[in-house]
């Protein structure tokens, strides 16, 4: 039988890292992930951050999902959550995150629960985007949607009432939402009719499609980072993913990439075409 050998641990291609230079001339990001539960916000999060970490560039992770705290699972070293989930004590805490990003230059990631509402409540109290550019921070909001027309109504509370459009506005469809046996045009097709998600778009926002993760599950189960589970890794008493859904998760990486690339998404950390895997 073929032995099937493992990558180097934690291996990092030159091409995929940040020299100094480079590194100092990056505007720290504040990469905002909302939508309603199982539209694939902290999937889509844990993401952004092993291609941030991997980049070589500093990263702190705000867990601000109040009923399933994902993230702080899969990397308790970069991971900040609120004292409790009392609406004053998360409040408190994400305002004291964004005034230490803007000190220490960190990239940030947000991940709020399904429909959590405090985003929208600090967008009342003062001009977010006017925040963030006061203080050359560049933020990045990703919508997350499903393929009914209910998932667009938080989108439309802070575009319709401007609370909150940054230029860097990301739509993303998850396709693990939509049946299999149809297509993106076909399954989302009354959401991309919608005039709420035409008036993003016309306004320079950008529109990806997050293909299904198949080995999600096991995945999550082994609490292992993508690029580990690509890598051989195994946790402390699970097994690793097995050769087939490793190929299936390298595909799914480069996919994603691609699309990125694709949708013209100009963000620093997304691999170049040919970037491992």
């Amino acid at each position: 039988m073929k032995t099937i050998k493992p990558v180097p641990d934690r291996e990092v291609p030159v091409t995929l890292k940040t020299s100094l230079a480079q590194k100092s001339a990056i505007t720290p990001c504040c990469l905002i992930f909302a939508g309603r539960g199982g539209t694939g916000k902290s999937t889509h999060a844990r993401l952004h951050a092993e291609w941030i970490e991997r980049s070589g560039l500093s990263l702190k992770i705000a867990d601000l999902d109040r009923t399933n705290a994902t993230l702080t699972a899969f990397y308790p070293n970069l991971v900040e959550a609120p004292r409790t989930a009392d609406d004053k004590d998360v409040m408190t805490f994400l305002e004291d995150i964004l005034e230490r990003q803007i000190e220490e230059k960190y990239h940030l990631i947000l991940d709020f629960g399904g429909g959590d509402l405090v985003l929208k409540n600090l967008a009342l109290r003062l001009d977010l985007v006017g925040f963030f550019r006061d203080y050359a921070i560049q933020p990045v909001l990703f919508h997350h949607l499903g393929a009914d027309l209910d998932y667009l109504a938080y989108l439309a509370s802070l575009e319709e009432d401007g609370l909150f459009r940054p230029e860097k506005t990301i739509v993303v469809l998850n396709e693990f939402i939509k049946p299999s046996s149809q297509s993106v045009e076909i399954a989302f097709e009354t959401i991309m009719r919608s005039r709420q998600l035409g008036d993003v778009l016309k306004r320079g926002a950008r529109m990806i499609s997050l293909p299904d993760l198949l080995p999600a599950p096991g995945i999550d189960r082994k609490r292992l980072r993508f690029y580990e589970a690509v890598q051989n890794r195994q946790s402390v008493d699970i097994p690793p993913l097995g050769p087939i859904k490793r190929q299936m998760l390298v595909q799914w990486l480069r996919t994603v990439g691609e699309r990125f690339r694709e949708a013209d998404v100009d963000l620093p950390w997304i691999p170049t075409k040919g970037q491992f895997p």
